[in-house]
């Protein structure tokens, strides 16, 4: 069973200069529950605390892709996810829909995203990502600044080490995409702040101060 991107129902939009290319993991393609662009779910930080620092409701951006594209726009930057599409096989396709609706649609956790191999419902589940390489496309076509990410430090940490390498796998694999993303690109930000709900909850006040000025920092938002 293949889970596409949530990408294949937006309307991609990429400034005429970029600055500034968000990296995330993955958006699943939900019919019941798609968002209108990147880290467009109510729950998620990353629009909320632009405008916060922009000084607007923290629903300023929820559910408009309009003002998203208009911000984009003045600051220069737009977004790629590293996982184009997943490919999960189960002992049946019920075995698999109850997988995909369960871990990847309600619990959207990377560590499901990333583990190739595990027990569900008493059965096998195998998971295969497939790397999205127009990353490395855009890179030679737009020249970014500067690449964030926003998987958070436990994931790929200061000296780019990821914490699912599949070194068996090689430039292929998590570690080797990200080393030819960091060799192919001018800049590569070694701090990362994960803008998810669940992040922000348990950082509490100071983690989403420091979102806030990483956010603030790395998308040059003037105050």
């Amino acid at each position: 069973m293949i889970i596409e991107h949530a990408s294949i129902n937006w309307q991609i939009h990429i400034p005429n200069k970029v600055k500034t290319l968000v990296l995330g993991s993955f958006n699943p393609s939900n019919p019941n529950n798609n968002t209108d662009y990147y880290y467009g779910r109510s729950s998620n930080y990353f629009w909320k605390t632009i405008a916060n620092l922009l000084g607007k409701n923290e629903d300023y951006f929820c559910g408009n892709y309009e003002r998203k594209i208009e911000v984009m726009d003045k600051y220069e930057f737009c977004f790629l996810d590293l996982i184009s599409d997943i490919n999960i096989t189960g002992f049946n396709e019920m075995h698999e829909i109850s997988f995909k609706d369960q871990k990847i649609f309600t619990e959207y956790s990377d560590s499901v995203l990333f583990t190739s191999n595990t027990n569900f419902q008493g059965g096998k589940i195998n998971v295969i990502r497939n790397y999205n390489q127009n990353i490395l496309n855009f890179i030679n076509d737009y020249s970014p600044k500067r690449i964030i990410h926003t998987l958070g430090n436990n994931t790929i940490d200061l000296n780019f080490n990821t914490k699912w390498k599949e070194n068996n796998l090689g430039l292929n694999g998590f570690q080797g995409f990200i080393s030819t993303i960091i060799e192919n690109c001018e800049y590569f930000e070694q701090i990362s702040y994960s803008p998810s709900g669940r992040a922000v909850r348990v950082g509490g006040h100071d983690y989403f101060q420091n979102l806030r000025t990483w956010i603030q920092q790395n998308l040059e938002i003037n105050l």
